[in-house]
């Protein structure tokens, strides 16, 4: 059984998703043109969009094994994920419209009916993590001529702890920095933008290890 009893139905739901990775991806042009930013590509644009889109169609193969609502928050959590994903990739910058919006989304996903965790739970761990961030992040840069951490991603590990509980947010980080590691090792630059190796991680647990967002969304 899937989410949507028909094949019409299943077809809008993607076609919603797609629509709404459209208007993100315009956002993210707009948004570089008027910070003048370097302008999105194809090479960028297009993988990351079939990544969701997979994984956006797959999610509705998942009940009644996997609740509704946690599907629903999956994706909203991913769809939130493009806009850092695409800047990101792009030219290595979390914008903070994007990240404290991906935060909030998270806080109202808590306080929405059905939400594994509660909202003051949510409230309390991003903040945790956001000051727990910011002083790794105060380490790493000290000492250094140029931004080890940036900013973007404290915010973005708040966010993360809002949407999931806090070592389920723990592991999602984890996953990203490995894949941040590989991909550094495999091109032998010392540096790699974080959001999107999350992004990809996140959609790897959906895709692979369904079962895993029992209990966490």
């Amino acid at each position: 059984m899937t989410l949507f009893t028909d094949a019409p139905a299943a077809g809008a739901w993607v076609a919603c998703c797609a629509v709404l990775f459209v208007l993100q991806a315009e956002q993210v042009r707009r948004f570089l043109r008027a910070n003048h930013g370097p302008p999105l590509t194809w090479p960028i644009v297009a993988p990351t969009g079939l990544i969701y889109l997979i994984t956006a169609a797959w999610l509705l193969t998942l009940p009644p094994a996997l609740p509704a609502p946690a599907v629903m928050r999956a994706t909203g959590l991913l769809i939130l994920a493009v806009p850092l994903t695409l800047t990101d990739l792009r030219c290595q910058w979390l914008p903070m419209r994007y990240t404290v919006l991906f935060w909030l989304g998270g806080l109202v996903s808590a306080a929405a009916p059905g939400g594994v965790v509660d909202p003051v739970t949510a409230l309390t761990s991003s903040f945790t993590a956001f000051a727990l961030t910011g002083a790794v992040r105060w380490l790493a840069n000290a000492f250094q001529n140029d931004e080890r951490i940036g900013l973007g991603d404290v915010y973005l590990m708040a966010g993360l702890c809002a949407w999931l509980p806090g070592r389920s947010a723990c592991y999602a980080a984890a996953g990203g920095l490995v894949l941040c590691c590989l991909c550094a090792a495999v091109t032998r630059q010392p540096s790699k933008p974080f959001a999107p190796a999350l992004f990809i991680y996140l959609c790897g647990v959906c895709l692979f290890f369904p079962q895993q967002l029992a209990g966490v969304l």
